[in-house]
């Protein structure tokens, strides 16, 4: 495999180590968040190329590939233990509901199919993946606001890609509730 097909993977791994960055900002506390909001956008900007690569050099599913999601949602946890750590989100909310999310995502694993599993877990890290972003409106607005408009051009540069993740979720909350 050539440099050039194993970029996709790269940038798929990368979002394991910015999701080690984001804990490793842990002691940094509240005054990191900034520094966390932008992590958060470069892995859902590598996020965004790492598909579109993978297909551009038609390269074969490889196991980083298989588990893309999976990694997605550990940068999102990252940051979620990030914002409860910090105090940013209070414990007394941060940690029952990560902790009910965490297990509620792996027994959906039991029905082995993926976009059930993929569904709910979605549906449980929704919150969290904007949460950065709203409270940096208020902490560090100039954060904020490079999240939005990192959103709007995500969607306008990449909006099928989004109407497939949708769709992937109403699918899997079908599959979900059909059991």
């Amino acid at each position: 495999m050539s440099r050039r097909e194993r970029l996709p993977d790269w940038l798929t791994a990368s979002r394991i180590l910015i999701a080690l960055a984001i804990l490793a900002l842990i002691p940094a506390g509240p005054q990191a968040l900034g520094a966390v909001a932008g992590l958060l956008l470069l892995g859902w900007t590598t996020d965004m190329v790492d598909g579109r690569l993978a297909r551009r050099y038609e390269k074969g599913p490889t196991w980083l590939g298989e588990h893309d999601f999976q990694i997605d949602m550990l940068m999102v946890l990252a940051s979620a233990v990030y914002l409860v750590s910090t105090g940013l989100v209070p414990r007394e909310i941060g940690l029952p509901y990560l902790g009910a999310a965490v297990l509620i995502s792996l027994y959906t694993l039991r029905y082995r199919h993926f976009l059930k599993f993929k569904s709910v877990t979605m549906l449980l890290a929704f919150p969290w993946v904007f949460t950065p972003f709203i409270i940096a409106l208020f902490r560090e607005p100039a954060a904020a606001y490079a999240g939005l408009v990192w959103m709007i051009l995500a969607l306008i540069l990449d909006w099928r890609r989004f109407l497939g993740v949708v769709g992937d979720f109403l699918a899997g909350a079908r599959a979900y509730f059909r059991r």
